[in-house]
């Protein structure tokens, strides 16, 4: 589906939202790879706009992808795993996304 599509759908499902709001869920839906019907679940949408504000309200200069407990893509937890050389890293598994998680000072 296209951006524009998205954007509108968006709009009409949630006549309230600011511009920057709309954009943004439409934005997060487009690239989330996720089919059409993602659309239909208020649950996702209203999710979406509640990650949005909350990114807004933090400190301003932070992105989404600098907090490695969510994914940038469909803003669900990460899921922790194993890489080579035991390395600890979440993962998400839809969206490929991976952090590799610092390692503790053990001093």
């Amino acid at each position: 589906m296209a951006f524009d599509k998205i954007l509108s759908a968006v709009s009409r499902r949630r006549p309230n939202l600011e511009s920057g709001e709309a954009r943004a869920v439409a934005t997060d839906i487009y690239y989330s790879g996720e089919p059409d019907g993602i659309l239909a679940s208020d649950a996702v949408i209203d999710k979406l706009i509640t990650g949005y504000r909350a990114r807004q309200a933090s400190t301003g200069k932070s992105v989404a992808a600098d907090d490695p407990k969510v994914c940038p893509v469909c803003k669900l937890p990460l899921r922790p795993v194993i890489l080579a050389d035991d390395r600890s890293a979440v993962f998400c598994a839809k969206h490929f996304v991976v952090f590799p998680v610092p390692p503790e000072n053990k001093e």
